[in-house]
Parts: C-alpha cells; structure tokens; sequence
C-alpha cells in the first residue's frame, strides 16, 4: 500500500489538516505544537480502527491510496451520538478506479451497487466485507502501516523489559519463523535479533554491516541467552524462559556491551534497522522526530540507510529540526504550519521554485523563514 494523498478534519473542534500528496519519502517539519505528531497519529489511528484494534474515534478522513496498480479513494466520516455517547460510522465510501465499492451513509449500506440489510455502525464496511475478493486486500494492507515514536528506552527492569520467550519457540520447525512471523509474534528487538540470527543470518548480517555503518567504533554485534553474560544476576529469572540479550563489541573495549547499558541513541538505531529489515513489501513506516537521542554524525547515515528501502517501504516521519532538512532532498520536504486550528502543508516542490533549485540555498532560505527551528 502507498499513500497518495491525505487529509484530516476533525470538525467538533474544528481541527483541520489540508489535503497533502505524499512520496515515497516524506518530511514533515515545523515549529513544535504545529501538529506533527498529531498527523501520524491520525494515520496510525485509521489504521487500527479498521481491523478493530482499536475504538473508533471522531474525525473526518480522506485518503489516496493504491495496492498493485490499482487506485483507491477512501472517505470515513465519524460522529458521536449525543444520547449514548458512542461514536459511529457516519458516512463511508471507497472507490476502486473509479468503481464505488462501498457507499455508506447513515444506516443507508450499499457495496457494488447492491443494497446490504442494515450492519454496525461501529464497524467499518472495510472490516464487514473483508473476506470479499474484492476488499480483502484493501483490509489486509492496512495491516502494514507502522508506527514507531522513538521515546527514551531504557532497560532497568531486565524481566519486565527483555520478556523473552517460552523455550518452546525454539522447537518449532525452520519454516514457521519467517520475517513476518518474526515480526508479528515478537514485540521485543533481543527476541527478534536472536530469531534472526538463527533463521536469517543474511538479514542479521545486514543490519549488523549497517549498524557499524553508523557506529564505525563498533566491531560487532550478537545476541546471546542472558546466563550466558558475566556480572547479570539471572537466579530470579523464570527457568521455562529463554531470554536472548542484545549486545555490541566495540574496538576500544574488552568486554562486550549489553542491551541495558547501551546508549538510547544506539537503541534507537536497531530497532529501527530491525524494523525497516522485517516490514513486508508496501509497508508504511511513520517516525515521530526522527533525531531524538541521535547524533549530529550518525543521523545522516541514519537516514541514507532508512532511504534504501524507500522502494518497498514508504517513509513518513517528522522533524522539528532543521538540521534533518539539510540531509533530505527537497522535493520530499513538507513544511507546516498553523493558523489557529488550521494546519497547512507547503509541498517541497513549491519551495523549490519558491527559493532555488540549489538544496543548499533552499536550506539556508527555510532557516530564514522561521517556520522550523534550527539546530539539532
């Protein structure tokens, strides 16, 4: 699934945000309260209202979207009921290439131009119809947007924070642990390195070259059974629970470098080369400021690694920074800024014509134009 375009309104407090396209790739900046991180917040929300993962939430959507070849307009339209307070399906439709598959409006049901017998307003149709051929593909690629805010992550409860897995796990056949599988049962980056290691040594190997890529100080990288680490008490530690720990080798140290006394920066960096190596062809991939806890030398070499999946993965992700601005293309950028409950979205490629088809000038221009903060 990519996203074409979108648009967002939510009319009870009259919270607007404007009809942008979007690439493969996509930065959005602006000063902190202008509403970014409310924008992937919405997205995520469709997301999860869809398959029912999550309740529905007032809010008007309007999405472009294609699978394959083919092209979709999505229309969701939900209100609360000021009686009963639930939230309901107001009006929805989408249409495949021009043919409206589902055209919803009130308790008024239509799919194919065939009238349905009256359904849940607290369910969308795309939920109600999934197992049609002609819908079941729009339900599952929902399924691949995904979310990652990238807040502090810090390991202080080694139980609670590596949960590890049932020993168990481990005697299953070769077949069952594919990167989706790996994905989708495993929340946890020590279980999912460990796994990796083990089943896909080729996608190990290459989040362990683009790790070092980025931490050039770094030697190596493993996961090893926590007994196995020196100085980690582990007498408390479930015995039917296998707990596979994260660690790095670096040049200048003797004893390897576990998970819980790493840097957040470094965290930040695996989990999502972890995320980018795991996602399924047209995933959509949404990250909340992107240089938290990432330094000035290895965000750009962050960012150029992310970018090499931009062909199977679309990347939407914020910034408030514009130091981030210097190292993508402008044609990506996509500025905000907000006027009262208003929030507008100014393409990259009108600022390009706008200031100047050299990066360098177009960048030392958004500095001036005080719609981003600078420094990182």
């Amino acid at each position: 699934m990519k996203i074409i375009s979108y648009k967002f309104a939510e009319k009870n407090v009259s919270f607007v945000i404007d009809q942008t396209k979007l690439d493969n790739i996509n930065l959005f900046g602006g000063l902190s309260g202008v509403g970014k991180t409310r924008l992937l917040n919405t997205i995520h929300t469709l997301s999860l209202m869809i398959p029912k993962k999550k309740e529905l939430s007032m809010g008007c959507w309007e999405i472009d979207f294609s699978i394959d070849r083919k092209t979709y307009r999505y229309t969701l339209d939900l209100k609360k009921d000021p009686d009963s307070g639930k939230v309901f399906i107001n009006k929805e439709i989408l249409i495949e290439n021009q043919k409206k598959l589902i055209d919803r409006n009130g308790r008024n049901f239509h799919f194919a131009g065939k009238r349905l017998p009256k359904l849940s307003q607290e369910d969308t149709g795309i939920f109600l119809l999934r197992e049609d051929p002609n819908i079941e593909n729009v339900f599952s690629e929902f399924k691949k947007i995904f979310i990652r805010r990238l807040n502090p992550f810090y390991y202080v409860n080694i139980r609670e924070q590596i949960p590890g897995f049932s020993k168990e796990i481990l005697t299953l056949k070769r077949e069952k642990f594919t990167l989706e599988y790996i994905k989708n049962n495993f929340s946890d980056v020590n279980s999912q390195l460990y796994l990796l290691k083990e089943f896909h040594g080729d996608v190990f190997s290459g989040i362990e070259s683009d790790f070092k890529k980025i931490f050039p100080f770094v030697q190596k990288i493993d996961v090893k059974p926590i007994n196995e680490i020196k100085d980690v008490g582990v007498s408390s530690l479930p015995i039917d629970t296998f707990i596979p720990v994260f660690i790095i080798k670096e040049k200048k140290l003797k004893k390897p470098v576990p998970v819980f006394d790493i840097s957040s920066g470094m965290m930040r960096a695996i989990i999502q080369l972890v995320d980018v190596y795991t996602m399924p062809e047209n995933s959509i991939y949404l990250i909340d400021e992107i240089e938290n806890s990432m330094g000035i030398r290895s965000l750009p070499v962050m960012i150029d690694i992310l970018f090499k999946f931009s062909r199977k993965i679309q990347f939407i992700f914020t910034t408030h920074h514009a130091y981030i601005f210097n190292n993508v293309d402008v044609k990506y950028w996509k500025i905000m800024t907000r006027d009262g409950a208003h929030v507008k979205i100014t393409d990259g490629t009108v600022l390009k014509e706008k200031y100047s088809k050299s990066h360098q000038e177009a960048y030392i221009q958004l500095l001036n134009s005080e719609m981003i903060e600078d420094g990182i």
